[in-house]
Parts: C-alpha cells; sequence; structure tokens
C-alpha cells in the first residue's frame, strides 16, 4: 500500500504555484531586441494594432519603421522596427513589478551583454535605469512600465538625424 508523504498537499500547491509562474514570466519577457517582425508575430500572433514608428528633425518627421503592438495576458508589448530587427521594444504590466520579473526582461534582452543597474537608490520605487557596454539602456517606470533601447536603434535615428540635416542645409535651385 502507497501513503503520500505528510506533506504531499503543500508540496503539490507549491508545485502548481512554481509552475504558473514560469509560465507566466516566460511567455510576457517571449520578446526580445534583435528579433525580427517575422520571428515576433510567429510568437505572438498577428498585432493588435501595427503603427509606423517616427522621429522628428529638422521639422520633418522622419518614418523609421513599423511599431508592432502586442498583448500576451496582463502584458503590453511594443516593438519599434528599425531595418527589419527590434531595436526598442517596452513592456507595461498592471500592478507592481516583481524582482524576477525586472530580471527575466533584463535576462530576455542581453544579447550576451550584461546589464548593469545606476539606479539612484533615492528613487528606485518610481524609476530604475540599467545600462550595457555595448550603449544600450534600459529605463522602468511605475507609471509607463520598461522600455529597453538597443544602441543599434540610438545609432539609426542618429543616421535619419544626419541626413534631415544635410538635407536642411542643402541650397536651393533658385
Amino acid at each position: 500500500m502507497l501513503t503520500n508523504p505528510p506533506h504531499t498537499p503543500q508540496l503539490l500547491r507549491l508545485w502548481g504555484i512554481l509552475c504558473f509562474s514560469c509560465l507566466l514570466f516566460v511567455t510576457a519577457g517571449q520578446a526580445r531586441l534583435g528579433e525580427t517582425e517575422k520571428q515576433l508575430i510567429e510568437r505572438f500572433g498577428p498585432p493588435r494594432l501595427q503603427a509606423q514608428h517616427s522621429i522628428i528633425a529638422q521639422g520633418k518627421i522622419i518614418p523609421l519603421g513599423p511599431q508592432l503592438h502586442f498583448a500576451e495576458g496582463d502584458w503590453r508589448i511594443v516593438c519599434d522596427i528599425v531595418d527589419g530587427k527590434c531595436l526598442r521594444i517596452a513592456y507595461s504590466k498592471q500592478g507592481d513589478w516583481t524582482e524576477d520579473q525586472f530580471q527575466l526582461v533584463l535576462n530576455n534582452n542581453s544579447q550576451g551583454s550584461k546589464w548593469v543597474e545606476i539606479t539612484k537608490p533615492s528613487i528606485a520605487k518610481l524609476q530604475r535605469e540599467w545600462k550595457r557596454g555595448d550603449g544600450s539602456t534600459g529605463k522602468w517606470t511605475k507609471v509607463t512600465g520598461f522600455a529597453l533601447t538597443w544602441d543599434a536603434y540610438k545609432k539609426a535615428k542618429a543616421k535619419a538625424e544626419e541626413r534631415a540635416r544635410i538635407e536642411a542645409s542643402r541650397k536651393p535651385k533658385i
């Protein structure tokens, strides 16, 4: 005759909570910097909204690429695609963020580099910041969520701004 150890119900409950938490964390943090539009759509299905991501330089609106909006449970994920890859990504959700959720998002977007937190302790409950050695940055605020920007985005933006500056400085043929 088999008998259950004395704490089996508690262990099973703990195991269930752990499995559910892992599933939640894995699905919520799956979109990653560097993924293509096709990879993002394969992961989440069609975007709930697709818009044009643009910047303003020299008084002109300059499109950089599509902006894809996804939802995964309570999480909202917005990806800015530039040159075919997700170079900027924002995560938002209802409720407080846990340290495990911060680490999951950072680890899934590390691309082999290490994120270093540079938050000032006096504001850590409202805003946190990270950076990587390649110039990529991450910023979380209690109100807006967690935005990560790959250094390649900053370079693409600077290149577009420089093209706009050159265009604005050309002499007209008058």
